[in-house]
């Protein structure tokens, strides 16, 4: 090994290169967390849901206004009102929406770092380190980080759960017996693997106790908060690794500690209590609507129209995780050489755990008919590690093809990029649109420059961190500078300022026809969503209004049987609502007495 690849490898080991992937990582997720208003649908309900934990002091029953939410635990909103209680002395408001943001760009951050404590102990520091920056900086990512919702938080636990039993996994002898020695090995090694970093790693027969027992707690740990996030998902991943890893090896003995006693109950002490209080507090309604309904009609059919072909979490894969698709090429190839080589094989066992992690939960994703494109987002980080393994055998191995089918990929997605930036342009505001020219250029330029780097860099390093500053000057270009600037697809955005301007924010707040959890956010818990009969039979004079154009005439005409009417304070707001995609008017004012003639 060279001298610059035994630094590189301290480097990636030490507290720096931790440090530049969580720079990497937080930089990433917090574009766009505090100039990107509140998104329908789900980020709406969850920060909703969150800040009346906050102002109701119930902890544990999970409520949007009247309304029962029972679809996921209570993980993200406790952690939401944690960050509430933090900012809300500064911010002395309680719909400010980047306080909910915080725990899902902490979530990024945990994962990017799990995802590096994990490959360097599977495939080494220098493969490790560049797999956990193309993490760090993937589009989904960066986007789940910036949103108040599950996904982010759910990959941070289960990465750390995956990476902790990683550790396990090598600390454990090596698998001898059949095989062992003999056969056909992967011609092609990474660096780490030929320097003898993987054998070295799980070279001890008897760990130390208490680093084994460590090592469980924190598994047990972060599944307990996984499923308090968002339920069976972490469970059911850590099943689909132990037990397809453990037919292949035909080895079960290294999850031996597992099994002590501590670890369970520690899990159990973070999930139980709010599990009984919450079936205390609901009769078991929440229980039986999340998983009598919600979860089963994920597995039964498309719920929410969220349906897909068997295809289609493949089909998004190389935009998703991009800049890492340059390398997809070069971990499929892997891929394919480790689960043709003798199982017993010692330098393949990090890899193996990689693939185990990755193919058996990536084709439950797959079977399963609900799709929505994040739901593989714990499966990342090893596809990532893999990403990096790859492009490190291919430095012995000069796999031509693959990096030209990688170039060719990333180039795709490069274009498309910067297509969707230029077909914003109807959304923002005429004054600006020159603005979505030069951010196109800015991202075409940024393409072009990472496409060099990819074709003819001769160091994997800088070919690494070309795809990372390109992720970042895409990821700052749409959420940080596009996303605020859209106002066409921000009715309630234009809504609630309107209704600031016209100084209502005080009074009583009568919503009618628009029926967004982004509108109660974004104005008062207290709203009043309704139709147009009943709020012109109920509000009262001075109250305020915001009516979609489609319902006003059924308001005048229940006000005017009141002698009543509605004024209106503003003009228009026009947008499309991104929710159900539809366009919408809405009109701000005040009930007024009807004019005497």
């Amino acid at each position: 090994m060279s001298a610059d690849a035994e630094s590189f490898d301290r480097f990636a080991c030490s507290w720096r290169g931790y440090a530049l992937i969580a720079l990497i990582a937080l930089t990433s997720a917090l574009f766009g967390a505090g100039v990107v208003p509140v998104m329908d649908r789900d980020e709406a309900r969850f920060a909703q849901a969150s800040r009346q934990m906050v102002e109701s002091g119930d902890y544990v029953r999970i409520r949007i206004q009247d309304e029962e939410r029972s679809k996921k635990p209570v993980g993200i909103h406790w952690l939401q009102a944690a960050s509430v209680h933090v900012f809300e002395p500064i911010t002395h408001r309680l719909n400010e929406i980047w306080m909910y943001r915080v725990p899902s760009a902490l979530g990024v951050l945990m994962a990017a770092l799990a995802t590096l404590w994990a490959g360097a102990r599977l495939i080494g520091p220098r493969a490790a380190f560049w797999g956990a920056a193309l993490f760090a900086s993937g589009l989904l990512l960066g986007f789940e980080g910036m949103t108040a919702k599950t996904d982010a938080a759910l990959c941070g636990f289960t990465t750390l759960a995956l990476a902790a039993l990683a550790h396990l996994y090598m600390r454990s002898p090596s698998p001898r017996g059949e095989g062992a020695g003999g056969g056909a090995k992967l011609a092609v090694k990474t660096p780490e693997q030929s320097a003898g970093h993987i054998s070295d790693a799980g070279a001890s027969p008897h760990p130390p106790l208490l680093q084994e027992r460590g090592l469980a707690l924190t598994f047990w740990a972060a599944l307990g908060a996984a499923i308090l996030i968002k339920g069976p998902i972490a469970p059911l991943i850590v099943a689909l690794t132990l037990f397809p890893l453990a037919l292949w090896e035909r080895r079960w003995r290294w999850m031996k500690p597992l099994a002590w006693w501590a670890g369970p109950v520690l899990m159990l002490l973070i999930v139980l209590p709010w599990m009984v209080a919450i079936y205390q507090a609901t009769n078991g309604r929440f229980f039986a609507e999340a998983i009598g309904h919600d979860l089963g009609s994920k597995v039964s059919g498309g719920s929410e129209g969220h349906s897909g072909p068997p295809s289609y979490h493949l089909l998004l894969l190389s935009v998703l995780i991009f800049p890492a698709t340059f390398a997809l090429p070069f971990a499929a190839r892997l891929t394919w050489q480790t689960l043709r080589a003798p199982r017993a094989e010692e330098t393949l066992r990090g890899l193996r755990f990689l693939i185990a992690w990755l193919l058996p939960s990536f084709v439950m994703f797959e079977l399963t008919p609900t799709k929505l494109p994040h739901y593989p987002l714990p499966l990342y980080p090893a596809l990532a590690l893999l990403c990096g393994a790859g492009l490190a055998a291919a430095l012995d191995g000069k796999w031509r093809v693959a990096k030209w089918i990688g170039v060719a990929l990333s180039a795709l997605v490069g274009v498309a990029a910067v297509a969707l930036i230029t077909q914003a342009a109807p959304l923002v505001d005429p004054a600006t649109q020159g603005l979505v020219t030069s951010l196109a250029i800015a991202g075409a330029l940024a393409v072009v420059a990472m496409l060099a780097m990819f074709a003819f860099a001769s160091k994997v390093s800088m070919r690494v961190a070309a795809g990372v500053v390109c992720a970042l000057v895409l990821s700052f270009s749409v959420r940080q500078i596009l996303l605020p600037l859209a106002h066409g697809a921000q009715p309630t955005a234009q809504a609630a300022a309107a209704l600031e301007a016209a100084g209502l924010t005080s009074r009583p707040l009568w919503v009618v026809g628009y029926r967004e959890t982004s509108i109660v956010f974004s104005t008062r818990t207290d709203a009043h969503l309704t139709r147009g009969d009943d709020a012109g039979q109920r509000a009262a004079r001075g109250d305020a209004v915001i009516v979609e154009q489609g319902d006003l005439v059924a308001l005048q005409a229940a006000l005017n049987a009141r002698d009543l009417t509605f004024a209106a304070s503003t003009a228009h707001v026009r947008a499309r609502n991104i929710g159900n995609g539809d366009r919408v008017t809405l009109n701000v004012g005040t009930i007024q007495p009807a004019a005497r003639n």
